[in-house]
């Protein structure tokens, strides 16, 4: 054994039993902590109710659960099958203050809240009608060209929903790859010199307030859409604006690729745990092996001369006369 290879392997014998001991107290610090909570403090509730009371209401997606907060106020109540709510002789609270309504949808999808102006404290009122936005979701998260695009959502029953959609444009004179940085990345590079709109899409929400809506995918763009609904002559404000990147074909493999290396980035200390393991364990093997076949090639030199066949010797016959 070399000086070289023998400072070699105590150097990683001395290394290992530290990165496992680093390991350990990751692993030990990480199952203390309970979702991401490393210390707690109490929690104080106060309450004041005020003398007058309000009525809210307004519609939404059937069976949502609608929220209202604000300063002072805090409370819930759920749509009926129509869409309808309300928060009937609630407290106004002591002074005017903004409050905020939101829904969220029977898949857990969340509305763009509607803030409501200070309503009077000193009179009861009646508030509405409110129409919170349409839901949104995509049915899956990374759409390359060619795929179908489907844009699924709920809203109030039977009524029509608006979407508009724009796309930015990249200037010409963009490389290709701040092309490719810009759309793999989660910021954007190139600030957008154009928008233009595709035509206009609607769609009309089924009975239980369900819609979809198809998108095209024929090219490689980002998107950035919102929604509308309708009622009764009454719009409602702009859902969630929700960003579609639309990547080409060979982005698959290169988002595979980067998912690998996620992956070994998450565990580079136990991968160079186990390659040091590995390469300890062959050089050993290889050190203390006693009998080790080894590969020769063997030169056997002739010492006859060689004949070739165009060189060989002329027999000459002698024929002799016999008498007879």
């Amino acid at each position: 054994m070399t000086k070289k290879a023998l400072l070699l392997v105590v150097l990683l014998l001395s290394l290992l039993p530290l990165q496992l001991f680093h390991l350990y107290n990751n692993n030990n610090r990480d199952r203390d902590n309970v979702a991401g909570i490393q210390s707690s403090f109490p929690i104080i509730n106060s309450v004041y109710i005020g003398e007058f009371r309000f009525t809210l209401f307004g519609y939404t997606s059937p069976g949502a659960t609608v929220s209202l907060n604000g300063q002072g106020i805090n409370d819930q109540t759920i749509s009926d099958k129509t869409g309808y709510f309300e928060f009937t002789n609630r407290f106004s609270p002591f002074s005017a203050r903004e409050a905020c309504l939101s829904s969220r949808d029977q898949f857990g999808r969340i509305s763009a809240p509607i803030c409501l102006p200070a309503f009077p404290t000193q009179a009861n009122v009646s508030i509405g009608p409110v129409i919170i936005p349409p839901t949104l979701s995509f049915d899956k998260n990374d759409y390359f060209t060619g795929d179908e695009v489907i844009l699924t959502g709920q809203t109030i029953p039977s009524a029509e929903v608006d979407l508009s959609v724009f796309t930015q444009v990249q200037p010409a004179s963009s490389s290709f790859l701040t092309r490719l940085i810009s759309s793999i990345s989660h910021f954007q590079l190139i600030r957008s010199v154009d928008a233009f709109s595709i035509p206009h899409l609607s769609a009309k929400s089924d009975p239980l307030g369900n819609f979809s809506i198809s998108l095209p995918s024929s090219s490689a763009q980002n998107y950035r859409l919102f929604t509308q609904v309708n009622y009764h002559n009454l719009p409602s404000a702009n859902s969630l604006t929700l960003t579609l990147k639309i990547m080409p074909v060979w982005m698959v493999f290169l988002r595979f690729f980067g998912l690998i290396l996620s992956i070994f980035r998450d565990r580079m200390l136990e991968v160079t745990i186990i390659l040091e393991i590995l390469g300890l364990t062959a050089y050993y093997l290889r050190l203390f092996t006693p009998y080790r076949l080894k590969r020769s090639i063997v030169l056997y030199r002739p010492i006859l001369p060689i004949i070739e066949h165009k060189n060989l010797p002329i027999l000459k016959e002698k024929y002799s006369l016999v008498k007879s």
